[in-house]
């Protein structure tokens, strides 16, 4: 113990020691007084040569032993930044050995940052690009320097900071990072390791982003995982401005995202995630037109280089869309379309590579739908109509951009919560001319709730009944071709209306003809069209269908019975023997016919109205006279019908009494001849021909009622017989109109 007391009093009376001691004191001195204020100057010169800024901070802080250095309260004269401080720590031994400048740490407190784009789409830091572009025109490019010091940062740390942004394309509204936290470690520009890095921070004090990869700071190829939560899907509605008058009222997404760097840019990106609770309305209608529950994608692909999209699985839970028709006929689908302005095709067009004509493709390998709601609202109508397509589920299989691929549809849902429907088909919409071919089924549909369209198109309210109907929709080349078979189950109409729009169309009797004994009416139509002209309305065009197919009908309704019966007799008439209203064989069968139809078409009623013949039917009653007055003289009826010498004796004598020879300029040899004759001259009272046609209508309908059992109230009698037109009295018939 005492030797190295004695060696310690030794060394400290050594000139050597006290020569290094006063040497390491000058060196503080040196360094304090002369190169601190030198690093300061330098550090401010720079920062104003790189920048034209003026930087404000305070004096350099540094510790030797430590290998540590801090700078507090730097601030950029513009606002551009600033933070609370930067402290530094080096590794000073292995600097030393390797011949490099190693860092192990690089912390930056609370750093304050801006980066806003101005309305005319400049930024804050313009000047700064500009004064170093300055700087590029005037310094010639360095040569590679493989003298010069390598840097390496072991970690770098951004801790509790905040980053003030807008973007001119999202509204300039603010962005602001807070307790934003960043981390990057391994920075050495001499290895092909990528370093490391993440970030943390709130969106505007609500939405979360965090961020973490990994990148090659020399190559700027590496891999990015975003994960973000709560971003307002209303940050976007400027982005939509220019397509569709819509404002985004509410939605936030939600997603995580991996993406692949190479050479600064994103190849390929896989992404899942979901935006939920979206709410958009048409900026011109105060009715929201789309909301849903959340949008779900899963594991999506997204090659940027080869400009294609492949999504697995997209999931859309609880839509509820509205399809709305305003009291100006005016849909709510059209006031949210903006027309886009035409693009003049003269003049140069500017070269592009390939890659930039070539368009983007898009596969979706399903889409699952749940609970999806649509709402049919017509404000046009007083009352006004609403339907509303619910629960809505099911899913669309293989949806993409190529030509020769349709999507499949199956979907299921009901109306109005008990009308069961269904959607099933195949379709393409993303083809430069759309294809479909879809049926849209509905079954059970509650009549009573369609009232306000036929007062509006029949001019009769409905009391009651329902609807089923197969809709069957083929679009191809530009055209469509719709195929619609209808069944009304017992309907009931109400009281008659005067409606604006009314088709000209017995729609009753229409429909009577088709209701059978079930109260069951099937109705089949087509239509057919250009929707691209400028004339093509599709309601319009429905109802003109039906209307067309119902005058069809109407026009020809004891063609369409006899169809019915499966006949080709025409049932509209029966004719009689003239001069009598007995019924014949044909006669009954053509009632028998009738009778059937009835029974298959309870609603229906038959009108009879007998005719006559001006001609026929007149010489016939006149011949009933002439015999019957011969039959008064004394002739027996088997006289009168054999034609005998009794009858010729009894014809000879009216004859010669009825004074015709000296009436008649040539004098009758024959008997026959004279019998004519007294036929001719024969009076008959017009009445008689009126009665005559009476008597017809009401045999038919003595027949329908007492032979074959019709009910009476089916049956009715028309007295008219006038004749306005020579040819409405030219028939020996009973004629039959249906009514209802």
């Amino acid at each position: 113990m005492s030797s190295v007391s004695s060696f310690l009093l030794a060394l400290y009376r050594s000139t050597i020691l006290r020569i290094v001691l006063i040497f390491s004191i000058l060196i503080c001195v040196a360094y304090y007084q002369f190169a601190l204020p030198w690093v300061n100057r330098a550090i401010s010169e720079n920062y104003l040569q790189q920048t034209g800024h003026q930087l404000q901070h305070d004096k350099i802080n540094v510790q030797l032993l430590k290998c540590n250095a801090s700078i507090g309260h730097l601030k950029d004269s513009a606002n551009l930044w600033q933070a609370e401080s930067i402290k530094i720590n080096l590794a000073c031994l292995q600097s030393f050995r390797e011949r490099s400048l190693v860092i192990n740490d690089i912390s930056i407190q609370q750093l304050k940052a801006s980066a806003t784009q101005l309305e005319n789409g400049l930024w804050n830091f313009d000047d700064v690009l500009k004064h170093q572009q300055e700087l590029a025109k005037k310094s010639p490019p360095k040569k590679p320097d493989d003298k010069s010091t390598p840097v390496i940062i072991k970690k770098l740390t951004i801790i509790n900071s905040d980053l003030h942004s807008s973007l001119v394309a999202l509204g300039s509204q603010p962005l602001d990072a807070a307790a934003l936290n960043f981390t990057i470690s391994n920075i050495d520009l001499r290895s092909k390791n990528a370093s490391g890095f993440s970030l943390n921070a709130k969106l505007n004090k609500s939405a979360e982003l965090a961020v973490a990869g990994k990148l090659n700071i020399a190559s700027l190829s590496g891999e990015l995982n975003i994960d973000a939560k709560n971003i307002p899907f209303v940050w976007f509605n400027t982005l939509l401005a220019p397509y569709v008058t819509l404002e985004v009222l509410n939605g936030a997404f939600e997603f995580h995202n991996r993406i692949d760097l190479v050479s600064g840019a994103p190849t390929k990106i896989l992404s899942s995630g979901k935006l939920t609770d979206l709410k958009l309305r048409p900026t011109t209608m105060e009715q929201d037109a789309v909301k849903w529950k959340s949008l779900e994608w899963d594991s999506a692909e997204i090659l940027l280089n080869e400009k294609s999209i492949h999504v697995p699985l997209v999931t859309l839970n609880e839509l509820d869309g509205q399809f709305i028709i305003d009291k100006n006929r005016k849909t709510n689908v059209q006031a949210m379309i903006v027309d886009q302005p035409v693009v003049s095709t003269s003049g140069a067009t500017p070269a592009t590579s390939p890659a930039e004509t070539k368009p983007w493709q898009f596969a979706v390998d399903r889409m699952a739908i749940n609970n999806a709601a649509v709402g049919f609202y017509d404000q046009s109508l007083t009352p006004s109509f609403t339907a509303i397509v619910q629960k809505f589920t099911g899913e669309i299989v293989q949806i993409s951009s190529d030509e020769n691929t349709l999507a499949s549809i199956d979907l299921a849902g009901n109306v109005d919560g008990y009308a069961p429907v269904t959607l099933k088909g195949k379709a393409n919409i993303f083809r430069k001319v759309p294809k479909l071919d879809a049926l849209f089924s509905f079954k059970q549909m509650d009549m009573g709730a369609l009232s306000p369209y036929s007062a509006e198109y029949a001019g009769w309210k409905i009391n009651k009944g329902l609807l089923s109907a197969d809709l069957n929709y083929h679009y191809e080349d530009g055209k469509i071709l719709g195929k619609n078979h209808v069944v009304i189950d017992h309907l009931e109409f109400g009281e008659k209306v005067r409606g604006t729009r009314v088709i000209d169309v017995p729609l009753r009797l229409g429909l009577a003809l088709l209701t059978d004994q079930h109260g069951i009416a099937v109705l089949d139509t087509e239509i057919s069209g250009t929707p691209a002209d400028p004339q093509f309305k599709l309601r319009e065009i429905i109802m003109r269908a039906l209307s067309n197919t119902l005058k069809k009908i109407v026009m020809s309704p004891f063609k369409f019975i006899s169809n019915l019966l499966n006949s080709k007799e025409d049932l509209g008439k029966v004719r009689f023997t003239a001069g009598e209203s007995q019924l014949n064989d044909v006669a009954k069968n053509k009632i028998q016919l009738l009778t059937e139809a009835l029974k298959k078409r309870p609603q229906m009623r038959l009108s009879v109205q007998g005719t006559y013949d001006q001609t026929n039917d007149l010489i016939a009653l006149r011949e009933e006279q002439v015999k019957s007055a011969l039959q008064k003289s004394g002739l027996a009826v088997e006289a009168l019908q054999a034609h005998n010498e009794a009858w010729a004796s009894a014809v000879n004598a009216k004859y010669k009494a009825s004074e015709l020879v000296k009436a008649s300029e040539k004098v009758a040899s024959t008997t026959d001849e004279k019998y004519q004759a007294l036929i001719a001259v024969e009076i008959v009272d017009p009445e008689r021909l009126t009665k005559l046609a009476h008597e017809r209508a009401q045999a038919v309908k003595q027949y329908f009622i007492l032979q074959l059992g019709v009910s009476s109230e089916t049956i009715l009698l028309n007295s008219e017989t006038r004749c306005e037109k020579a040819e409405q009295c030219a028939t020996s018939e009973a004629v039959f109109t249906l009514e209802v």
